[in-house]
């Protein structure tokens, strides 16, 4: 569907451009057009210096080039209008195609970007960080609690639950950090350009602004967070990598924990690590 999306843009944008195309063209004609036939006014207007002493006949096809531009430019007006009406249609075609694109990346509930984005820009933040050697840390947070709340309270509650945590996620992380909501109860952090102490930074933020949000949101619910991390270096396999940090998700203790030890210095910046802890 995606890639129907984007054949469809670039066709109306290519509409878009034959239609200025053919417009420029026609101005660029219709000036030439124009001049030609004001100089043949005056040539047979003024052929003599009062208008008294011309021919008749000089007079009559004088009078005969002028309505003659008149009508020329009565066609250029027409084709003028119809031309910026197509244009304006097509324009007015390319947003709604590409409104529709963008709300197909993004998630409804959480308004935070889904997997089908994720298939998008993973393979682009990978080619850049191979081309200038930096690494991505994915995060992968879950929302420990979730399911025990939808069970107990409703699945309105585990709905205004992951509202919340995909909120306090976009004001947690830097712009540059890219959201994405990874599963029913998941969130997965892309941090391009962040290395392993650059993302225990980030790690002790997000705790450390869990508690002042719960107090300051003043919901009826709390955020039990299981985060697993794991770090792409040049070389890796991306989709290792994301396993990598499920599975260190899935072996994370409960509440507010990670799983990745950052105190022991081993935290890997993937090549072969991936593959030999998978």
């Amino acid at each position: 569907m995606d890639d129907n999306w984007q054949e469809r843009t670039g066709q109306l944008n290519r509409q878009v451009a034959a239609i200025t195309g053919r417009d420029l063209r026609l101005w660029v004609f219709t000036f030439i057009v124009v001049l030609l036939l004001a100089v043949g006014v005056l040539l047979l207007g003024f052929s003599n210096l009062l208008w008294a002493n011309a021919s008749r006949s000089a007079l009559e096809l004088t009078t005969g080039l002028i309505l003659l531009v008149l009508m020329f430019a009565g066609y250029v007006f027409h084709r003028r209008q119809r031309y910026t009406r197509t244009r304006d249609e097509l324009i007015r075609e390319l947003i709604y195609s590409e409104k529709l694109q963008s709300l197909a990346l993004i998630d409804p509930l959480t308004q935070t970007f889904n997997t089908c984005y994720l298939d998008q820009v993973l393979p682009r933040e990978v080619n850049r960080s191979n081309r200038h050697g930096t690494t991505i840390t994915f995060m992968l947070i879950e929302l420990a609690g979730w399911a025990k709340v939808v069970n107990q309270r409703g699945r309105l509650i585990g709905d205004q639950m992951l509202v919340g945590a995909a909120q306090f996620l976009k004001n947690t992380f830097r712009g540059s950090d890219i959201v994405l909501r990874y599963g029913i109860k998941r969130f997965l952090i892309i941090m391009p350009e962040t290395d392993e102490t650059q993302a225990n930074c980030a790690l002790e933020r997000l705790f450390a602004r869990l508690d002042p949000w719960h107090l300051e949101s003043n919901n009826s619910f709390e955020l039990d967070l299981q985060v697993g991390l794991a770090v792409y270096a040049r070389g890796a396999d991306a989709n290792a990598v994301l396993k990598l940090a499920e599975t260190r998700l899935q072996s994370a203790p409960a509440s507010r924990k990670s799983s990745f030890d950052f105190g022991t210095g081993s935290a890997p910046t993937l090549a072969l690590e991936a593959e030999r802890e998978l």
